[in-house]
């Protein structure tokens, strides 16, 4: 009978999407599983939860021609036209002195390339150049949050959580009843000539459940159907069902808590990947607020230098108009046309180092460098503590979650002992079953005869009389038990010296911070009072002001470093303490200084809060 058009296709349909859905329910079930084994532990080892979930896949891969190349993506030797065209060529000789040359200087219109000199520029080009876009502005809670959802890092971390629940999933499948055996086989058989071409054909369908026992053994059960038939004649010539139950458990080695040892591994193995986590996840968002506030600081440097530079530019043109009225010597002149120049290359340099820094902090974040931010102050919820050391001290080793997990690894050691113990005793192993068989006088698969159950059951006993490996092991498992509690001490000890260091490094951030606002203001009224006194005639040369100037400059910069450094230090004794908790989207929770309890809109953006004893950003230049 032929299929109707219709029918066909719908069949040629349905498989693919039969198979499809097979594996996104795979797919989508193992997901589902996971974020509920994570939710679990991280309430039961945190007492909090976090976004660990890892995006939907289908499986679908992309094929590229490269894929099933030997030689892939063969490199073009030949260098691009763009880069043999030279447009500049310096010699590397320094300009010729003399007071002429000295005095000259470029055009201010004139375009200038990174080495200073005039550069040709295609017209052509530079007109069909797209506009760039302005930045957006980009706040410490953008950097944070952004970096949560899009770090490549961060990423594989949370996929190394969800591979360890991924473990853990397929451990506790493994002692629930599961198919061991699902099998369906045919065969045909062609006796030729000798039996008059006689043909055969035989089916036989397996299928067997097996469950561990938690203390050792198991139990499997087992059903078998097979069934002869002759082709030539159309005639079953045997059709049998056969019921198997087998159980064996041992009394000695392998018996007890030894026997469910790779279930209590796994588990306590998902609990340290969720503490694993959330360690990576505050030192990381720590890591990304401390380079946050080394941009600030740099940024902040461009203004200075810009400052700086629009301060000597003005005192250039002073110095040398009264140079050429014959009013101070030209020397003096020089040396402000040198300065201004210092300063001019300093803020190229610093808006060099700015747009570098920049970049690897998006690369970091996972960010295009092509996408064009700008980073901005906002207040920050972030108080000085006034924590004594051995308060701190005592909430690092309590909380840390480091140092917790190293402390449970102590335990796992313990276990392994005593399992490389169980290992050296005899082998002693009870079995039984029994087998249920169809009537052989009827062919039917279904049709058990009870009169034909048989019985069966066993003691097995293995003295240990080589024992070799077991011996080393158990000394090995005694050693790593001795190495975990050293590597415990040691990780004590380290907590320790950080939360001291960190104490030490908040207490230098805040006296440097004093210091350089201290300077900054010192130099502000130097500066000024060198430049009056300069212009009233009363010192014969402007040397006080250049160095005053440059002095300024260097303060500010200082400061914006300090204040950097001031507000990573805050947040690294956090991190250190374990005390600082960051929800996820991307800001850090604070607490109030009467009740103690936890401040809802208390964030990184909070606009009535700001670093305690500390401005937010260096007081303005001149």
């Amino acid at each position: 009978m032929t299929r109707p058009v219709g029918t066909r296709f719908a069949i040629a349909g349905v498989i693919p999407l039969v198979t499809f859905g097979c594996r996104q329910l795979y797919l989508d079930g193992a997901d589902r599983e996971v974020a509920r084994l994570i939710e679990s532990r991280q309430k039961a080892a945190l007492g909090i939860t976090g976004d660990a979930r890892l995006d939907r896949e289908s499986g679908d891969v992309a094929r590229s021609p490269d894929m099933y190349q030997f030689v892939p993506t063969p490199v073009d030797p030949t260098v691009p036209d763009a880069f043999r065209q030279a447009t500049t060529e310096r010699s590397g000789v320094p300009p010729a002195g003399g007071e002429e040359s000295s005095n000259e200087a470029t055009p201010a219109d004139a375009p200038v390339d990174s080495v200073g000199e005039t550069a040709t520029v295609d017209g052509a080009a530079a007109a069909n150049e797209a506009p760039a876009a302005e930045p957006q502005p980009f706040t410490l809670s953008d950097a944070l949050l952004y970096a949560m959802r899009h770090a490549r890092q961060y990423q594989t971390e949370k996929e190394m959580l969800y591979l360890a629940a991924l473990d853990l999933t397929l451990e506790r499948f493994l002692w629930t009843p599961r198919f061991v055996e699902s099998a369906l086989t045919l065969g045909y058989d062609n006796a030729g000539q000798l039996a008059d071409w006689d043909q055969t054909m035989d089916a036989v369908a397996a299928f067997a459940v097996e469950q561990r026992l938690p203390y050792g053994g198991e139990v499997t059960a087992r059903v078998v159907h097979s069934l002869v038939r002759h082709l030539s004649d159309n005639v079953s010539t045997s059709e049998t069902g056969q019921v198997d139950l087998d159980v064996s458990f041992p009394l000695l080695r392998g018996a007890g808590p030894a026997a469910y040892e790779d279930r209590y591994q796994r588990e306590r193995e998902l609990v340290y990947a969720v503490r694993d986590f959330e360690r990576f996840r505050r030192v990381f968002l720590v890591d990304i607020a401390g380079d946050y506030f080394d941009l600030l600081s740099a940024k902040t440097q461009i203004a200075s230098a810009e400052s700086q530079a629009t301060n000597l530019n003005k005192d250039y043109d002073r110095d040398k108009a009264r140079a050429d009225a014959g009013f101070i010597l030209p020397i003096d002149a020089d040396r402000a046309r040198v300065a201004m120049l210092n300063a001019q290359n300093n803020v190229v340099n610093t808006r060099e180092r700015y747009e570098t820094t920049l970049d690897v902090f998006k690369i970091r974040i996972g960010m295009t460098t092509e996408t064009r931010i700008d980073v901005v102050e906002e207040p920050l919820a972030l108080y000085d503590p006034r924590v004594s050391e051995s308060v701190a001290i005592e909430t690092a080793l309590k909380t840390r979650l480091d140092l917790v997990t190293r402390r449970n690894i102590i335990d796992d050691a313990r276990r392994h002992v005593l399992v490389a113990r169980n290992d050296l005793l005899p082998g002693l192993d009870v079995s039984g079953g029994g087998t249920l068989n169809t009537d052989p006088e009827h062919l039917s698969s279904r049709d058990f005869n009870t009169d034909r159950t048989s019985w069966r059951a066993g003691v097995t006993l293995e003295l240990p009389l080589n024992r070799q490996a077991e011996r080393n092991t158990l000394r090995r498992r005694i050693i790593d038990l001795r190495r975990a509690e050293r590597a415990y001490d040691e990780e004590a000890d380290n907590v320790r010296a950080q939360v001291r260091r960190a104490l030490r490094r908040i207490d230098q951030a805040r006296s440097t911070l004093d210091i350089q606002e201290e300077n900054i203001k010192i130099n502000e009224l130097r500066a000024d009072m060198a430049r009056f006194k300069f212009e009233l005639g009363e010192i014969p040369s402007n040397r006080d002001v250049v160095e005053a100037e440059s002095d300024l400059r260097n303060a500010r910069d200082d400061y914006a470093v300090a204040l950097s450094d001031y507000r990573r230090a805050i947040l690294e004794f956090l991190r250190d303490t374990e005390t600082l908790r960051i929800s996820d989207d991307g800001k850090w929770i604070r607490y109030d200084a009467v009740t103690g309890e936890p401040v809802n809109a208390g964030a990184v953006g909070d606009t009535d809060s700001s670093i305690e004893n500390a401005p937010e950003a260096a007081p303005a230049g001149g």
